[in-house]
């Protein structure tokens, strides 16, 4: 049983800190472009805040930690959770792993490129900004449209809506919660894929509120929830025995 309390404990803590860092993600963010939100729906306006590029740097590793990796172990424990509730739980779970490892990845590729970009933009001739500001439009487009807002939003709609709908039997908040944020997922992609950036838009900023507030109450409820896992240690011999 103090195995079981402090995995429970761990996993809420964990996915609780991957609220917070999301939130310190978008402050850092804010920070960065100088309370210009119109750089969030299009991040090739931040080299003009090159002399942030600390705040953009740690504006990146809060969203790889936060939005991303920190929630690996919860995708683990749904499904774990849910795993006899439905068969499509495995497709959820991939999904969730793909979100996870694509925005990580995205993000940790700006990390080493917006930074390194910003500075050598403050102090290069115009002939060479014109460069960089190309290199940088590149790489951006390529990370911020291609895998986070075409692909990554895509495999976090399934998992999303996929745990929500089995979320709803236990919590009806926090299910709801999730089939909204991957609701949201879903219209960004369809609205980067179309060029509907109105939609686009609104999926993207809806998603960000809720990864912040959805980990959150999330690690909450694990947090309360009465220890119930000593019945996944039974389920599958309980299974097997049943099967001889």
């Amino acid at each position: 049983m103090k195995k079981v309390v402090t995995y429970k404990r761990v996993l809420g803590t964990v996915t609780i800190t991957a609220g917070v860092l999301s939130a310190a993600c978008m402050l850092a963010g804010i920070i960065a472009v100088e309370f210009n939100f119109d750089v969030f729906s299009d991040t090739t306006l931040l080299l003009q805040y090159a002399r942030n590029f600390k705040s953009a740097y740690w504006f990146l590793l809060f969203d790889m930690a936060g939005y991303y990796l920190l929630l690996l172990p919860v995708i683990f424990y749904l499904h774990q959770q849910y795993r006899y509730h439905s068969p499509w739980v495995p497709l959820f779970t991939f999904s969730g792993i793909g979100y996870v490892l694509t925005g990580a990845i995205g993000a940790a590729v700006l990390a080493a490129v917006w930074p390194y970009l910003m500075q050598k933009y403050s102090g290069a001739p115009a002939t060479d900004q014109h460069i960089i500001h190309l290199i940088f439009n590149a790489m951006t487009t390529a990370v911020a449209k291609g895998l986070w807002n075409m692909l990554e939003v895509l495999f976090a709609a399934v998992w999303w809506i996929g745990f929500g709908v089995l979320l709803r039997r236990d919590n009806k908040i926090i299910g709801m919660m999730s089939i909204i944020a991957g609701a949201a997922c879903l219209s960004d992609a369809v609205g980067t894929i179309t060029d509907w950036n109105v939609l686009a838009e609104t999926g993207v900023n809806i998603y960000l509120l809720l990864g912040i507030l959805w980990p959150v109450m999330l690690g909450i409820y694990i947090l309360r929830k009465p220890d119930t896992m000593a019945s996944f240690s039974t389920v599958a011999p309980n299974l097997s025995t049943s099967e001889k």
